[in-house]
């Protein structure tokens, strides 16, 4: 079995990623009473783990982790039939720029671990990972653990496939000995490139009292949107994310929660989408994966795309994923730049305290 810590907990519970050793650019914040008050709800809500296995799809592609990889069929079929799980993990550096390792596993699971439901706890979704049957994983590593891959994979062969450019990490496909051998098989078909790794390095491309200024896109459904839709709440969460990056994903579903228990204090969440292409080119299989995405977290919210000049050049510098940023509801960027993913409560903290900063702003002026 992988064995879950809870910092890999968290990061695939988000959807399946919100790591705690992100770092936040700004600082971190605080508000102890809003924790508390979201600590009590969670406790009393109940999830299906298995909705938070990643989907089954043509092809995959992990620009963090320097991996692009298509799955043969077998491994398809059993994946649509939720006889196996397909889940991430990993683990960041402490100063948050890059991963220490970063992998994705395939486990079986049986019927009553596919209907098992549990409290929206880490160390209880965990437990719920290690109890399933791991085939195999593909992942990279820094050169140093390469001799903890059994610890970090649950598995116990391993075939060193590359390195990366830097030399830096090593590339590894794995598979579990006592696991079902055709299942096993399956595993050593899957069909792999390495590519660059691209840094959690966080960007300055936006500052506060910038204004993103007028613009026309529309989302990946196809309806239209302008600078007007800020106007629509006092307080605007702008996610800029990726569909190949595991962090962005994973914290979907939180943010999907987020956007509904916030409408009330007058904050709306719009997610903006960098690979799917732009308002005046379309990355059809990129919209494809986001309205997969946005429909297995449930999320309400808009995604959007790039507008042809990126909100007047304020998304071009971006390299980093995912950024978040605060808008009010003139048009102009408010409050801190968040680099990294967090978890529902880490959120609600944050938005606690953008909306304190941005009543004591309105008041001084």
């Amino acid at each position: 079995m992988i064995k879950m810590n809870k910092k890999i907990s968290i990061w695939v519970m988000a959807g399946v990623l919100a790591l705690g050793g992100i770092s936040v650019t700004g600082g971190a914040v605080s508000a102890e009473a809003a924790k508390e008050k979201t600590e009590e709800k969670e406790s009393e809500k109940k999830i299906r783990p298995s909705d938070l296995v990643l989907p089954a799809l043509e092809s995959y592609s992990y620009a963090d982790m320097g991996l692009s990889f298509e799955l043969p069929q077998l491994l398809l079929e059993k994946m649509e039939k939720e006889e196996i799980a397909m889940l991430p993990g990993a683990e960041v550096t402490s100063d948050g720029n890059s991963l220490k390792y970063g992998f994705v596993s395939w486990s079986t699971m049986t019927k009553e671990q596919r209907e098992a439901e549990i409290s929206a706890d880490t160390e209880k979704y965990g437990e719920w990972v290690e109890s399933l049957g791991v085939i195999g994983c593909l992942g990279v590593y820094q050169k140093e653990l390469e001799k903890d891959l059994d610890k970090i994979t649950g598995c116990t062969e391993h075939e060193k496939i590359g390195t990366s450019e830097d030399e830096a990490y090593s590339y590894y496909l794995s598979t579990k000995k006592d696991a079902d051998a055709e299942l096993v098989e399956t595993i050593k078909e899957i069909t792999y490139e390495i590519t660059p790794m691209v840094s959690y390095n966080n960007s300055e491309g936006m500052k506060a009292g910038d204004s993103i200024g007028s613009f026309s896109t529309e989302d990946i459904n196809g309806k239209e949107y302008t600078e007007k839709l800020f106007q629509e709440a006092d307080l605007t969460m702008v996610n800029i994310f990726a569909t190949w990056c595991g962090p962005c994903v994973n914290e979907i579903p939180y943010l999907a929660e987020l956007d509904k228990k916030m409408e009330e204090k007058g904050v709306q969440i719009v997610g903006i989408v960098m690979d799917a292409g732009n308002s005046s080119e379309k990355d059809e299989e990129g919209i494809k994966k986001s309205q997969t995405l946005q429909k297995k977290a449930k999320a309400e919210y808009p995604f959007l795309l790039p507008d042809s000049g990126y909100m007047n050049g304020r998304l071009s510098s971006i390299q980093a994923y995912p950024e978040t940023f605060f808008v009010d509801k003139n048009g102009n960027i408010t409050g801190e730049t968040y680099s990294g993913a967090r978890s529902l409560e880490e959120w609600e903290e944050v938005i606690y305290t953008e909306l304190e900063n941005l009543e004591s702003a309105q008041e001084e002026k």
